[in-house]
């Protein structure tokens, strides 16, 4: 046996070992790069899917939230009390604010500011988006309301008006205008309000209150009489207080401005030789009843406002007159006049007398012409 014939089997194992693990190797690093081909392919395809859906969400995001190009249109929208949120991204959705009206509302609720959301004016661009227009709802325009309030208002007409026009609670209106210490602070000097509420236009935004506007009606009626009382030789005499109680009861005696300082002459005369006044209108503001007929037993209740049985002024004004009965009142016209009555012809107009005698004759005539005139109307 020579060392080649015995090295040769050993030799052919070694090589075939060789072989068979440079096979193995090859084998292992071809799944190697195989397995790494497949994670290549399969993080690309999940980068290619994120960001696929990283654009769909951003460009869904600006659809639903910012603004969809430049507009210069806007829109005014009012947002009543208890509107609910749901409501108001819907309101935003049809008038064109927001693209989704269902995204605003659940940004609203899940960001905190639909309870936020306030009353009144709002102001948006068109197009503007969500994110902008949810930030306007947390602040409104102030929206100011107009209110008229006639002459001869009482405090409870005037309270009510307000109530109507501005939703005011009339109850707290006339509990302020009775309140002492509340009066006071306004600068009247008087027991209560009645008379001092000026009447005129005001304007007023929403969420005033009624003291706040009971201090803006007194502040007017104290410029008002500044302005009359100035030069008036009627108020050496009288006071404020006793000038505008009178003032009221021409306001509501005199439907002829032209006939004011006529009647505020009688009730002068009357006043000096100590006569009483006899105005209905003071019965009827005891009553609360200002239409209608009064009744024997009306008549003579036993009140200090009943100006047919007791002399001299009520205690205090029965409506709020406006300035020409204020000003009627303080600079009254002479007149040697006593009496009045009403012609109930639809004018408005009075019959006016000096002595009783005459003026029950017109009381008379009066009578007559307008029983004529019923029963002429009555045979048409």
């Amino acid at each position: 046996m020579t060392l080649r014939s015995l090295f040769l089997p050993i030799y052919r194992l070694l090589f075939t070992g060789v072989i068979f693990l440079l096979a193995c190797a090859g084998y292992c690093l071809y799944s190697i790069l195989w397995v790494v081909r497949v994670i290549k392919k399969f993080i690309i395809a999940c980068l290619v899917f994120l960001l696929f859906a990283v654009g769909i969400g951003i460009a869904a995001y600006y659809y639903a939230f910012m603004p969809l190009g430049e507009s210069e249109e806007t829109v005014q929208i009012t947002i009543e009390r208890g509107t609910s949120a749901r409501a108001v991204a819907d309101s935003l959705e049809t008038h064109g604010v927001v693209t989704s009206g269902q995204a605003l509302f659940y940004y609203l609720r899940y960001s905190g500011i639909s309870s936020k959301i306030q009353s009144g004016l709002f102001t948006f661009i068109k197009g503007e988006g969500a994110l902008s227009a949810s930030k306007k709802l947390t602040k409104p325009q102030t929206i100011d309301k107009s209110v008229f309030i006639k002459e001869g208002f009482t405090v409870e007409q005037t309270a009510g008006r307000f109530a109507a026009e501005m939703g005011i609670d009339s109850a707290e209106f006339v509990r302020l205008c009775g309140d002492a210490e509340f009066i006071k602070s306004t600068g009247i000097e008087a027991n209560s309000l009645e008379g001092y509420l000026f009447p005129d236009t005001y304007r007023f935004s929403e969420s005033c209150d009624a003291a706040l506007i009971i201090r803006r009606m007194t502040a007017r009626f104290k410029e008002v009489w500044a302005a009359v009382a100035g030069d008036s030789a009627i108020m050496k005499k009288y006071n404020c207080h006793q000038i505008i109680t009178l003032a009221s009861i021409v306001e509501k005696e005199a439907t002829l401005a032209s006939e004011r300082g006529k009647i505020a002459g009688v009730f002068h005369n009357r006043l000096r030789l100590g006569w009483p006044l006899g105005a209905d209108p003071t019965v009827r503001y005891i009553f609360r009843k200002f239409d209608g007929p009064l009744y024997v037993s009306e008549l003579n209740t036993d009140s200090p406002y009943n100006t047919r049985r007791f002399k001299g002024l009520p205690p205090g004004p029965i409506c709020s007159p406006g300035l020409g009965a204020i000003s009627a009142s303080a600079k009254p016209d002479t007149t040697k006049a006593m009496f009045f009555v009403a012609r109930w012809d639809g004018s408005g107009a009075h019959d006016f007398s000096v002595t009783n005698a005459e003026h029950d004759r017109k009381k008379l005539e009066i009578r007559r012409e307008n029983e004529l005139r019923l029963k002429k109307k009555g045979t048409q």
